[in-house]
């Protein structure tokens, strides 16, 4: 099979990172897997590369980009693409309006609660959680901004030049081509020994991902704050002596160490709130990483502390590595996490202080969660179940399309 993945974005994420190592396993499969991105995403370019995963680019195509539009049918031609599979939003609008030219099928993945009409126009939708599924099909496919869209002035110009005009399908006919297929990461994850040094006399809790608001990173800043305070509660029957030039909260007998491995936004707001709560000797910011495996490899706790997380690769990346895990009861992670590790309401730092605290004071519960999350990631997120559950997906797309073409 000939496969073109779109992917418009300039950033990296998991959107980025999934799309990249599923076209890998694709290519391992004996399929060609070729990918259209952005030209200014040097970060995807240089994965797709030590992958081996040929791609084609265009300058901005996260616009009503004739140039890019053009270029796409003009590969999926002359490569005889079979089926077009798009990633985030824009990727769907130009992988939908070129499938729709060219009678070429198209499988949209979506990741997001971010609602977007042209989704609905794919042969397939595919989503990365029953969270997010039903978010769409209960919700979104529902709303006034869904049922009343009308494509602008611009939109409307670019739809003409490709013969192609935009007609809301039934709801009935929405839900009849919705699947799901979860993310995937490589497998490099499992079995990896390498671990960063120097903090062996810590408990180590790390956080790893993008440093946004929505991340929740200011919470473990805050769940530190909260086991400083109760540190210091307990310094006077021990003796001043024993705590001698010790600025830093304690877990296990340990100090704490708090690990942020990760670039964004809201970083200089995690610096200054570090620094204003004189946590500063007690967080540590990595920036980004390029291979994220020998900071979780250190980490006694591994967190994920997100809003509302569709999925959150990082989670499956920790349970691979085997470590016991702390994230937010919400969105997709009671699905991905099932009854492995401890879960805990959102935006709550109290609640995190009391989930460091259960596992730090139950080293046989932090192996054991370990171990299960573990055991559920390897069968759950493996390269090759979540190939394989792509490729039904794939078959599913493709004879939706060919009923269309026989019932002409």
């Amino acid at each position: 099979m000939n496969i073109l993945h779109i992917i418009s974005s300039r950033g990296w994420g998991g959107a980025e990172n999934s799309a990249a190592y599923l076209a890998k396993t694709q290519i391992e499969h004996g399929n060609n897997a070729y990918f259209f991105i952005h030209s200014f995403n040097g970060k995807l370019k240089n994965v797709l590369n030590s992958v081996n995963v040929p791609y084609f680019s265009a300058v901005d195509p996260e616009r009503k980009n004739v140039f890019a539009m053009k270029k796409i049918i003009d590969v999926c031609r002359q490569y005889k693409i079979d089926l077009i599979h798009t990633h985030l939003a824009t990727g769907c609008y130009l992988g939908v309006i070129a499938g729709k030219r060219l009678g070429i099928p198209v499988i949209s993945r979506i990741n997001t609660y971010c609602g977007y009409p042209y989704y609905a126009l794919a042969d397939r939708m595919l989503f990365i959680s029953d969270d997010l599924k039903n978010y769409f099909l209960e919700d979104y496919f529902r709303s006034e901004p869904f049922l009343n869209y009308k494509p602008g002035f611009i939109e409307n110009i670019v739809n003409g030049l490709f013969g192609f005009k935009f007609s809301r399908p039934d709801l009935d006919k929405i839900i009849s081509k919705s699947g799901k297929a979860y993310d995937t990461i490589p497998d490099k994850f499992s079995d990896y020994n390498k671990k960063t040094e120097g903090y062996e006399g810590f408990f180590n809790i790390g956080i790893t991902g993008r440093l946004t608001v929505e991340k929740g990173q200011q919470y473990l800043i805050e769940a530190l704050e909260l086991l400083r305070k109760e540190s210091e509660s307990r310094r006077d029957g021990i003796g001043s002596e024993q705590w001698q030039g010790i600025e830093m909260p304690l877990l296990a007998g340990k100090p704490i160490m708090l690990h942020i491995v990760g670039s964004g936004k809201n970083e200089k707001n995690l610096l200054k709130q570090a620094a204003d709560k004189k946590l500063q000797n007690s967080v540590k910011f990595w920036g980004y990483q390029s291979d994220v495996r020998p900071f979780i490899n250190m980490f006694d706790i591994a967190v994920s502390y997100t809003t509302k997380e569709v999925f959150g690769l990082n989670n499956v990346e920790y349970m691979l590595m085997k470590k016991p895990c702390v994230s937010a009861y919400s969105g997709g992670m009671p699905e991905l996490y099932g009854d492995t590790n401890i879960l805990i309401k959102p935006n709550n730092p109290y609640a995190l202080k009391e989930a460091f605290k259960k596992y730090a004071n139950d080293p046989e519960l932090m192996k054991l969660e370990a171990e299960r999350g573990y055991e559920r990631a390897a069968h759950l997120f493996s390269s090759e179940k979540i190939y394989n559950d792509t490729i039904k997906e794939y078959d599913l797309a493709i004879a939706h399309i060919k009923h269309i073409k026989e019932t002409i």
